[in-house]
């Protein structure tokens, strides 16, 4: 039976009460997974044998299985939440593809993080938060996060990678820059007064952070910035013996082709680790290479920091 065939059918009856009880509960079914009879008769503001009677109407058995019904509904529109967010990425802003992306990658994560926590990991503003919970019909982020806590947690096929997939990947990036490329991208690391590092993908903070704490342990000048604004003023700052360090493992946003163009007015050289698909890899002065396939691309990353720093 679709239920929600029948409520839509049922909000449309002459009876003032069934009708109001349907329509409060088409309005309020991804809130209905744990409903009671009590709480979902006193929330629609109708007395219990009302509720009855409905279930009855609906072609339910009972009024357990009217619940029943309504609460399967509830889950299978968290599950459609999820899917609303994956189909609506292109028609959203930069900012917001940003949000999207960090929830889709990490939906457990965005269902329990605080406001600022889901604006960094996203390296958005809080205020684009609140703007993308509104935009997916949401409340606040609290309501955000009650739908993103119901929905199932889906793993992605093959999310560990198999050894001889990634091996092959790495031996396939290791022979498209020659030697000579890596030595005089360390030679421009060595010799630049200051590096600035740019990630490209909101979803590789963490990974950003690692390569920005390796570029200090091996003793250059890095800075790593987050926030659009002070970027923008880092950006205008550049001068020909400073250093743009691109770290592009998934895609390239607005921020990075904007950075670039910055670079080239400045003189300020341009390194770009990115696979050789995206236009980024002929915009930089050093492209140097990433895996083609996309689950290596973290492992290649690490591989090309040893690369440069056995360089140096």
């Amino acid at each position: 039976m679709d239920i929600v065939w029948q409520l839509r059918q049922q909000s449309e009856r002459a009876d003032a009460q069934e009708s109001r009880l349907a329509r409060f509960i088409l309005a309020n079914l991804h809130a209905n997974v744990h409903v009671t009879m009590e709480s979902l008769a006193t929330q629609a503001g109708v007395s219990p044998d009302v509720l009855r009677r409905f279930a009855t109407s609906a072609g339910c058995q009972d009024l357990d299985d009217f619940l029943h019904q309504v609460r399967k509904a509830g889950q299978q529109q968290d599950v459609e939440f999820i899917d609303v967010i994956r189909q609506r990425q292109s028609s959203l802003s930069q900012q917001e593809k940003r949000v999207a992306e960090a929830i889709l990658s990490d939906t457990a994560f965005a269902a329990s993080a605080t406001i600022e926590q889901l604006a960094g990991r996203a390296e958005v503003s809080a205020a684009t938060i609140t703007r993308f919970a509104r935009s997916l019909g949401c409340e606040d982020i609290r309501d955000l996060r009650m739908r993103l806590a119901r929905a199932p947690q889906r793993q992605p096929p093959h999310a560990i990678a198999p050894i001889e997939a990634i091996t092959q990947a790495l031996t396939q990036q290791y022979g498209q820059a020659e030697a000579a490329t890596w030595q005089r991208a360390a030679e421009l690391l060595r010799k630049a007064r200051s590096v600035l590092l740019i990630g490209a993908s909101g979803l590789q903070t963490t990974l950003v952070a690692d390569v920005h704490q390796r570029l200090q342990n091996a003793g250059l000048a890095s800075a790593w910035i987050q926030d659009d604004n002070l970027l923008s003023m880092t950006l205008s700052r550049l001068q020909p013996d400073d250093l743009l360090l691109i770290l592009a493992p998934d895609t390239v946003n607005s921020h990075v082709l904007s950075a670039v163009h910055h670079a080239h007015i400045q003189k300020t050289p341009v390194i770009a680790l990115c696979a050789q698909t995206l236009d980024l890899a002929n915009q930089a002065d050093i492209w140097l290479p990433l895996p083609e396939a996309q689950h290596a691309r973290r492992y290649g990353i690490l591989f090309a920091l040893d690369r440069l720093e056995a360089a140096l």
